[in-house]
Formats: structure tokens, sequence, C-alpha cells
């Protein structure tokens, strides 16, 4: 195991580094440069974070750089790199393109000196360049001071002409771009005369996609018009989407597929190689593999051990293939999320095992899969995990529950289909499908979701997996992106004197009923909840038509503990044929409220003088609370399973 314990963020430079298994790639597109035709242009095409730097780092190590550099084979071309975002920041779009030119030509006439010191070449394309370049910069200027002083409130116009006049008139006319191209074109075959091996120069032009899109396009423009010329490769890193957007910017989006026909023949045009980042093909088993033992989170043994998940089936699997099943339906393949993932489990478990004594137990490969599952909501959708954060127990998220998160309910038919679907057929993934509603993002990746709170459910038992994800948020909270809503699993919220109280009893009524009481067949039965400052507290009892809805009204001094029926309508009247029978098996009367001016309806029992203010009658209250709750459970699931 490695002394280090983060993973950078930095692009590869040596093919033999590659641990994502992409060689293959490289090399096919080094051996179809190695005997293109040209001029030629390549896009390097992927997302943020795919790897396109360290794709076309490794492209340049085989087509360009000498044995000197490791390089196990003679170069075929000259290789220039220019960076976009080091040209372009604090830069204004003109200056931008000024930097590039002078970029370009800087590295170029290095490469004509080192060859031909004695050449002229080299000296006429820089004094064309440097022409052409003052041009360039008096336009420029002259356009920046005629805005500058029309903003003092002087003649920008008379300024601009006192400008032109002071740099000369001859600067204007000097050096056409034609006559740059041509001595750009000379000096190019000049520093190839008499060479067998090297085949012309490779421009590698990287982080397009990190400038405006708009800018983009005026540098592939540059490109085109001053530096496409015979003997040059250019490999560009950018997205069609980047050419799409900065297009859209430039000429406005008005005729629909017109516009995008001609989206794709501008990029056509420019780029006669496309080439997609294969990051399907990553092999991110064997990297997760590696780092994970290198940064002290799993080690290879723990990672190749078999665990059994709770399943129907008894699912057996390796740690490792877990690990990865999490990675694909979050962060998927691409590199600098992976990255981010490792670096965020290195620094929480730091962080954990501060403190810690000898005598606490570590964790287990459970443990670690649930906390890395966690994570990886955190960093691949954070909106799921806010939402974890302020109802932890997620299986037991129902139509109350996206009532509370302000959901847009789902139209009956939209029920219907998602009933029919392996992923989103129990309530709680019902819920999660309307989360993901708010987000073309997350609607897209909704299933892959799904079935990451699947896989962390199926970790424990259903008696200990409450307690198990609140643990594990305590631990991952702190490299929340969004702090608010973790911040309210520490602090109650109240904002006066009663919706204190009322957080403190569900406090003390939770740490009884599901860790300190005498009655082990509550926590078999419901689960543990986070306390909140509202008067009532739901807990599922297994039906998408009803929960049981437990309230302290402070005002009136009582407890209520009631069935919530969503559709009343429907689903009262069946009960209420069964009245008798159920008060009779409950030993209970109960006030059966239909509510017939409202969509809901509720049975109700009522603890009246409860004396909520004394501490000391709350055990007793909990008590009650607890064994209305069991016992109206059962009488009511059992008439429920004959009549829903």
């Amino acid at each position: 195991m490695s002394d280090l314990i983060n993973i950078i963020d930095v692009p590869l430079k040596d093919v033999n580094n590659d641990k994502l298994n992409t060689r293959k790639y490289v090399e096919g597109l080094a051996q179809y440069l190695s005997k293109s035709a040209m001029p030629t242009t390549v896009a390097i095409q992927g997302q943020w974070g795919s790897g396109k730097t360290s794709f076309m780092n490794l492209l340049r190590s085989i087509l360009c750089e000498d044995k000197s550099s490791g390089n196990d084979r003679d170069p075929l071309y000259y290789g220039v790199w220019i960076n976009m975002w080091e040209y372009s920041i604090m830069q204004t779009p003109e200056q931008t393109l000024i930097g590039v030119i002078k970029g370009m030509i800087s590295e170029c006439t290095r490469i004509l000196e080192q060859r031909n010191p004695t050449s002229s070449v080299a000296g006429e394309l820089k004094e064309k360049a440097w022409s052409f370049l003052k041009k360039t910069c008096a336009v420029v200027a002259t356009t920046a001071v005629k805005a500058g002083v029309n903003t003092l409130g002087l003649d920008g116009e008379e300024a601009a002409g006192a400008l032109k006049d002071a740099l000369g008139d001859d600067e204007f006319n000097e050096t056409r771009p034609k006559e740059f191209r041509d001595a750009f074109t000379k000096a190019v075959n000049d520093c190839l005369a008499g060479q067998s091996q090297r085949r012309g120069f490779m421009f590698f032009i990287d982080d397009l996609d990190r400038i405006n899109p708009e800018n983009a396009i005026q540098i592939l423009e540059l490109l085109k018009n001053m530096f496409e010329v015979d003997n040059c490769i250019f490999v560009l890193a950018i997205d069609y989407d980047v050419i799409v957007k900065g297009l859209k910017a430039k000429f406005g989006n008005n005729n629909g597929n017109d516009d995008d026909r001609a989206f794709r023949s501008f990029f056509d045009k420019i780029i006669q190689m496309p080439f997609s980042m294969p990051i399907g093909a990553y092999d991110t088993t064997a990297f997760l593999k590696d780092s994970l033992n290198n940064i002290g989170y799993l080690s290879t043994s723990r990672l190749e051990k078999e665990i059994t998940l709770f399943t129907p089936e008894g699912t057996k699997l390796k740690v490792l293939d877990i690990v990865d099943e999490m990675t694909r339906l979050s962060t998927g393949t691409n590199p600098r999320s992976i990255k981010r993932l490792l670096n965020t489990l290195s620094l929480i478990k730091i962080i954990s095992n501060i403190g810690k004594t000898d005598q606490e137990e570590e964790m287990d490969e459970y443990d670690h899969l649930m906390n890395y599952g966690l994570v990886c909501l955190q960093i691949a959708y954070p909106q799921i995990y806010d939402r974890i954060t302020q109802e932890p127990y997620y299986p037991d998220w129902d139509e109350n529950t996206a009532r509370q998160f302000r959901l847009k309910p789902l139209p009956k038919e939209k029920l219907e289909v998602l009933d029919k679907l392996d992923g989103f057929n129990e309530p709680w993934e019902q819920v999660v499908y309307q989360i993901c509603q708010t987000s073309n993002y997350l609607m897209a990746s909704a299933l892959n979701i799904s079935e990451l709170l699947n896989l962390i459910k199926s970790l424990y038992e259903e008696e200990i997996l409450a307690g198990k994800i609140n643990t594990m948020l305590g631990m991952t909270s702190v490299t929340s992106v969004t702090q608010s809503e973790n911040q309210k699993l520490q602090k109650s919220g109240a904002t006066n004197v009663t919706e204190q109280k009322r957080f403190d009893y569900w406090v003390e009524f939770q740490k009884y009923a599901f860790r300190e009481g005498p009655n082990p067949d509550f926590a078999k039965n419901f689960k543990e909840r986070k306390p909140s400052v509202d008067q009532w507290m739901d807990f599922s009892i297994g039906f998408r038509t009803c929960h049981i809805t437990i309230s302290q009204i402070i005002k009136r001094d009582e407890l209520d503990v009631e069935l919530y029926i969503n559709d009343g309508k429907t689903m009262f009247p069946k009960l209420f044929e069964h009245k008798e029978e159920i008060e009779a098996r409950a030993n209970m009367s109960f006030d059966w409220r239909e509510l017939p001016e409202r969509k809901a309806s509720r049975i109700i029992i009522v603890k009246q003088n409860a004396k909520l203010d004394d501490r000391n009658k709350w055990k007793e209250q909990f008590d009650w609370l607890m064994n209305a709750m069991l016992t109206m459970k059962k009488v009511f699931t059992e008439v429920l399973k004959t009549i829903e």
C-alpha cells in the first residue's frame, strides 16, 4: 500500500501509466494519423473529465517525442501544444485570437531555428507574423479605444483616428492573411526538407471546450483559414455540442432542422475525423481495485472477499464487484468523477479514525460498501442525497413523504405503468421517480438511481438498516457540497418554544421506542424516522393507501394515533364495513372521521390529559403510543389485505 492517501487529477504523459487500458485506442488513432493525408483535423470528443488531455498526451508521446523522452520509435511529427485555457483566461476574444497566433508561431519558429539555425525562413515567418499581429492589434486597440472613450462621453471616432495615425497606415496594409499563410507554408516545408522520417507538424489544441463556445468557433475559423496547410495535422479537444452552442450564439437558432444541418455542415467542414473518448471501454475495475488499496480504504484481499446480500435470492458477490456496480450506477466511467469519489472516501476514513479507541468496532465490508454507496449518491446525484438527509430511511418513503418534499403528484396512469416496472413498483421507488422529474439529468438516470438505492438497501437486514443509514450519513455529511440539509441533522430548526418542545419529545420517543424501551416488537414493525418540529410523525405500514400518524397536540394536551387514509373516498367505506370487527379485535373504540369534504379520511384514537409538559410521564405516554400503533397496524393490515 502506498503512503499517499489521495488520487491526483493530472493528465497522463506516459502510455505505461495508463491504468484505464486505453492504449489500444491511442495506438489505433496513432496508426491512422501516421499514414493520413494532410492537412487534416481530428476532434477528440468527450465530456469534461473523460481524459481528453491524457489521450492527446499519449498520442503526442507516440508520434512526436524522440527516444530520449522514452518513446520506443522514431517520431513522425513535430509536436506543438497549445492550451486554450492559458490563452483565454482574463482575456477578450480578440486578445485570445492574437495570443493563439503568437503561441503557435513562437513554437513553430523555435522548432525551425533548432532544425536549421542559419535559415532565413524562421526570420521571415516572424516578420510576417509580427506585421500581421500589429495590424490585428491595431484594429483591436482602435475598437477598444473607441468603446472606452465613448463611455467617457468623448468622441470615440476622433480618438480611434488619432491612434491609427500614430501607428501608421502602412501597419494596416502590410501583411494580408494569404501572405501570412504562404510564409507559414514555406516555413513548414523548409523544416521538413531533406528529412525522410518526419512527415509534418502536429498541433494539439487542448481545452477548446473550456472557453466560451462562440470564442471556440472563432479559433476553429482561424485554424482553418490561417494554419491549415500541407504537412499539418490538428488534434482538437472539442465536442460537437460546443460547436452547436457557439454557432447558435453567433448566428441565432431560428430555422429548426435547417439550423441542425448547417451546424453539422460547419463541423464536417472543419473536422475530417471525429473521435469519441472510449469511456465505456475503460477498465475501471482494475483502476478502482488499485486505487482503493493505495489510499487505504479497502485492501486487495478485502476487495476480493465474497459477501452475501440480503436479497430474496441471497446473492453472493465479491466486494469489488459491488464497488464496481455502485460506480457504474453513479459516476460511470468518467475518470475525474471517480478520482473525486476516491478522494472523498479517503478524507472520510481519516476523519472517522481520529479519536477512535481500540475498543471501538472497525467498519466491516458491509459498512465500507454502505459508505461507498452514499458517497456515490453525494457526488453523482446530490439532489437524491439531500432528500435522504431529510428522511434517512428511504424504504419508508410514500405519498406523504412526497408531499413533505413538495413533489408534483404522479398521474394515475403513470402510477399504473410504474407498478409494472422493476425498479419503480414500490412506493419509495415512485417517490424517487418523482424527485427525478425535477431534473432532466436525474430523469435520464432514474433507473440507475433506483438500482443504486436498492443495492445499498440490500447490504443489511431491515431491522438494522435505518441505524446504519443514519450512522453513515453522519460520516459523509462533511464532504457534501450542499450543507443546509445536513446541518438540520444536528439542529432542531425550531423557531419558537413550542416547536422545540415537539422536537425534544420526538427525539426521546424514538430513543425509547427503538433502543431503550422494553418492547423489541416495535422496531420490527416500524422504522425510525428523523425527529422534526412538526406535531405529527408518520410511519409506513406497507400499504400505499394508508399509513399511521402519531400526533402530540400541546395546545389540547393530548396524543393521537390515527390511520391516515390517502384515498378516503374509496378505502374508508370499505374499512367502515368492518368497523365492529376491527374494534373488537383491537379492543379499542376509534373515532371514524370520513371527512367527505376532503380527499383523505382518518380513523383515530385519542389520549386526553396526557400531561405532555411532565417529562416524568413521557415513558408512560411512549408505551401508550407504541401499544396503539402496534395494535392498529395488526388489526387494520389484516383487513386491508382482504379489501385493497
